[in-house]
């Protein structure tokens, strides 16, 4: 049989070696097998054969595809991960077997889910961290250029683009110590926003993980940009019939909805200074619209922005009930500790006694079998003057429903909920809270669920609040 590790010669002068690779196919490729085929004379020096390629088989024998291998080290090593927007199948790296040590590059092949092939094409990477892929950007420690340098730690996050299949580096992580007092700083920069995210000074504890380092690695990988091919989109709105209308300018969407020559009544802006949503409003007419707006970057590495459009013709009334960020209850009040048995809480604090975590758990059926589950969790993110940065909600949607199953939300530097993101059962919604000048409670709370509104438009919720503080 061709298939397992084996070794063979196919001519009197010929030797020729089969290895399996164990590329884990999906459940439509069951019983195909990637074989990695040696031939040909090695070389006398460095023993690397004359001809490598790969080989892959459908389940009853016949080759599918054959295709270089651009490696030729003597000994490889594979690494499987998802760099490319797939679900199911994985792509697949091959290095040099000593490449952490010395840095070599790898190969990574794409699979392609509809053709049910690999590209031959492969694009080069770098040796990267285990487990560090998201969202199909990977993170890689010892950047090149820096390795030689004395107190220096640096490590940077890479995508692929999948057009020019070109690496793109995305971030970087700078530490740097002072010899002489034993300071240490970080830079954390973004490379296509061309803007430092933070620079300051850190310490560590003596285990020599950086104090308050859950701040520094969410301002790391949070927010990581895309690749687009198209340049900047027109206004898309869904109007009251759900028809789509397309406006090729700010002025003429402004003019249709009333608000042509306006200044905007409220501005929200990204921490790169990138307007993500602008609203106009008369409150005395309690009407509005608004651009939400997304940014990415096209394969010259230029950013570019889609634009969605909203608008509304009346706004609620409604009074404000303070939001306990801290609470242990679900979204909508769910006591969860009488939700399942077996209950139990886990706390973790920060250095100066800030709740970190949270995570109540307790035990449900899972496919027939009783399993521990996560039934609601909380993360809690500090500046370094410790003031609330960011929280991540979410709860067990099997028990409390898929409906704000997870919340995302940002604080300003006064503790004050400003932006919120949540997770509903048919897509997304946006929640803006807009107060005035030194205000704890918001004048105004506008909500724009995507998706709700039919057709993939906004159904937006104006909200005013009486007796603000």
């Amino acid at each position: 049989m061709l298939w397992g590790i084996s070794a063979r010669r196919d001519r009197a002068d010929v030797e020729q070696t089969e290895t399996a690779v164990d590329y884990p196919f999906s459940r439509k490729e069951k019983g195909w097998l990637l074989i990695l085929r040696e031939s040909g004379e090695e070389d006398a020096q460095d023993r690397t054969p004359a001809e490598r390629k790969f080989c892959m088989y459908d389940e009853s024998g016949q080759l599918l595809q054959e295709f270089s291998c651009g490696i030729v080290t003597e000994e490889v090593v594979f690494r499987f991960d998802m760099f490319f927007d797939h679900y199911y199948n994985k792509d697949m790296v091959v290095y040099p077997a000593d490449a952490q040590e010395t840095g070599a590059d790898g190969l990574c092949y794409q699979w392609d889910s509809g053709k049910q092939r690999f590209v031959e094409e492969p694009v080069a990477i770098p040796w990267y961290q285990e487990g560090s892929l998201r969202d199909e950007a990977f993170l890689v420690c010892g950047v090149e250029g820096d390795r030689a340098e004395e107190n220096v730690e640096t490590k940077a996050i890479y995508r692929i683009n999948e057009r020019t299949r070109e690496l793109v580096e995305l971030r970087r992580w700078t530490v740097r110590g002072d010899a002489e007092t034993g300071e240490e700083s970080l830079c954390i920069r973004d490379c296509l926003e061309e803007q430092d995210i933070y620079t300051g000074n850190v310490t560590r504890y003596d285990t020599g993980e950086l104090k308050n380092e859950k701040y520094y690695q969410y301002l790391f990988w949070e927010g990581l940009k895309k690749f687009w091919n198209d340049g900047d989109s027109p206004i898309w709105i869904y109007n009251e019939y759900l028809e789509l209308e397309e406006y090729e300018d700010k002025e003429a969407f402004l003019a249709v909805y009333g608000f042509a020559a306006a200044e905007p009544f409220y501005e929200y802006y990204d921490r790169f200074h990138n307007l993500t949503m602008e609203l106009y409003f008369d409150p005395q007419a309690g009407r509005g619209c608004g651009i939400r707006y997304y940014y990415g970057f096209n394969d010259k590495l230029e950013k570019r922005a889609t634009r969605d459009g909203f608008a509304f013709e009346e706004v609620e009334t409604g009074i404000w009930e303070p939001q306990d960020g801290f609470s242990k209850r679900t979204v909508f009040g769910d006591d969860v500790s009488k939700s399942a048995s077996g209950y139990r809480e886990i706390y973790e604090y920060t250095d100066d006694g800030g709740l970190s975590f949270f995570e109540a758990r307790g035990m449900d059926l899972v496919d027939r079998a009783p399993m521990e589950v996560s039934l609601l969790s909380m993360d809690y993110i500090y500046r370094d003057d410790g003031t609330l940065y960011h929280r991540e909600y979410q709860h067990y949607p099997k028990f409390f429903g898929s409906a704000s199953q997870t919340k995302s939300g940002d604080y300003d530097e006064r503790g004050r909920l400003i932006y919120q993101e949540s997770y509903i059962t048919h897509g997304a919604a946006d929640a803006y809270y807009i107060y005035e000048g030194d205000h704890m409670e918001p004048q105004y709370h506008l909500i724009l669920d995507w998706g709700g509104g039919g057709g993939g438009g906004a159904y937006v919720r104006m909200i005013a609040y009486d007796g603000a503080d």
